[in-house]
């Protein structure tokens, strides 16, 4: 359950994202994919994957409401480094890489360059884990 502030924050973005539904037992991305758009869990399950489908698939992270995921191959323009899947459906905020890059336009420039640096170095690190 997400706190205030977290419950604060998502209330403030849901009026510039769309929101999507994905049905049961689908994947929301898959790993390799190129990351075009990121996600906020509102309703419903999504469970993150390393080499998911594979005999070395591995569970990474449950998302709990209100979390976000897969901003991190969106902000770094690169390949998805795992798999989102819902087992039960869900329903999903997303942003688009377009309308980020609009709302990073106008950010200050440092910020901007801070935030691409971070999701680069994530996923720099993120792609040398070994799912086996």
């Amino acid at each position: 359950m997400p706190s205030n502030s977290e419950d604060f924050s998502v209330k403030a973005v849901t009026k510039v994202l769309d929101r999507k539904v994905f049905p049961a037992q689908k994947p929301v991305f898959l790993e390799g994919d190129v990351g075009m758009v990121a996600y906020i869990l509102m309703r419903g399950d999504v469970t993150i994957y390393g080499g998911f489908g594979t005999p070395n698939q591995k569970l990474l992270m449950k998302m709990s409401t209100g979390q976000m995921f897969g901003e991190l191959a969106l902000m770094a323009n690169a390949k998805r480094t795992a798999t989102a899947f819902t087992e039960t459906g869900c329903e999903l905020l997303s942003i688009s890489q377009a309308k980020l890059s609009a709302k990073l336009d106008g950010a200050d420039p440092f910020v901007r360059y801070w935030i691409e640096y971070l999701s680069k170095r994530v996923i720099d690190l993120t792609t040398k884990k070994d799912f086996g």
